[in-house]
């Protein structure tokens, strides 16, 4: 399939969230690049760039500060003037620009790490969101204290100081403001996955685990939101590694089809998978496909809404006993 079908529709692309630019740019590099190796198109470039960030760069792993340098990779792909090119390089001055999350980063980059940048960009314009969560409620559901709480128990004590507990959980609460406001503005699908025990899990406060608690029921409860809550209680083991396990769906249209990715975070390692570019012959990596299987296991497991909800509400009882 022709290059020209990918152009979007969304005109320069400046309103996207630098990861989602990222993204699909990354996309349409690997499909230009077609059967080449990356270290070839490098070559093209007389090595302007190293391989190793032409990797990242097709990865859409890293936000681009010089976005001009994607022009020389264009040269070096190929890529003929035209409204493509020009799309491409537009999305590269948008994969330029911080997030929102950036502001947390100064001087602690040990406790926002890329992998927290380049996620809560994403979350920003996905259109579905999908989490599984074998450890704590899901970062975007959380209460302030309960919040704060998690990051006391989960920070390593290395990194267990005031100041930098304190940004971590500023982090998390605009993480989850900015997750209400586009429930009710953008409205996009979110699916949340939780552990069972981790519904039992008060850290020595039952009273921040009874408010926490008490809210997720609340949206459980509320149908006017796109927001689904299942508790899994399957006893058997995931086929991989997880902690936490997010996809990421974006608008799909014949014009404008941004891939999804999924986010797997296992332990204290973070790693991206992106799906086919909708519409080319791109095949997705391994981890994806097997990941994405994973995710769709759960679904299947996971008990419905009256059983799910049963669970939590066995949960709050417990803990308000607890009191």
């Amino acid at each position: 399939m022709a290059v020209d079908t990918f152009i979007s529709g969304r005109g320069d692309g400046v309103d996207r969230p630098w990861a989602e630019a990222g993204l699909l740019l990354g996309a349409h590099l690997e499909v230009a690049r077609g059967r080449r190796k990356q270290s070839e198109v490098v070559e093209a470039t007389g090595k302007r760039v190293s391989t190793s960030y032409y990797s990242r760069l097709e990865g859409g792993e890293v936000r681009i500060d010089k976005p001009h340098i994607v022009s020389i990779i264009l040269d070096g792909l190929d890529v003929a003037p035209g409204a493509h090119r020009d799309h491409l390089k537009d999305l590269a001055f948008a994969a330029s620009k911080e997030g929102w999350a950036s502001k947390f980063r100064s001087g602690h980059r040990e406790v926002v790490p890329d992998s927290m940048l380049r996620l809560t960009s994403l979350e920003e314009s996905a259109t579905e969101l999908f989490v599984v969560d074998r450890n704590a409620i899901p970062g975007q559901l959380q209460t302030e204290e309960y919040a704060r709480l998690v990051t006391n128990y989960t920070l390593p004590a290395s990194l267990k100081d005031a100041g930098l507990q304190s940004v971590v959980v500023g982090l998390r609460a605009e993480r989850r403001t900015r997750f209400a406001q586009r429930l009710v503005t953008d409205q996009p699908r979110g699916r949340f996955f939780i552990e069972e025990a981790a519904l039992y899990a008060d850290f020595g406060y039952p009273e921040v685990l009874i408010d926490q608690l008490q809210g997720i029921l609340d949206l459980v409860d509320n149908r006017a939101l796109p927001v689904g809550i299942r508790v899994m209680n399957a006893r058997a083991p995931l086929a991989v590694p997880v902690s936490t396990l997010a996809r990421l769906g974006f608008r799909k249209s014949l014009t404008d089809a941004v891939p999804d990715v999924i986010y797997n975070e296992a332990g204290r390692t973070a790693s991206f998978h992106r799906g086919s570019l909708p519409g080319s012959n791109e095949v997705a990596d391994p981890d994806y496909v097997d990941l994405d299987d994973l995710i769709d296991n759960v679904l299947m497991r996971a008990p419905g809404y009256r059983d799910s909800r049963r669970l939590i509400e066995n949960a709050l009882m417990e803990a308000q006993l607890r009191l």
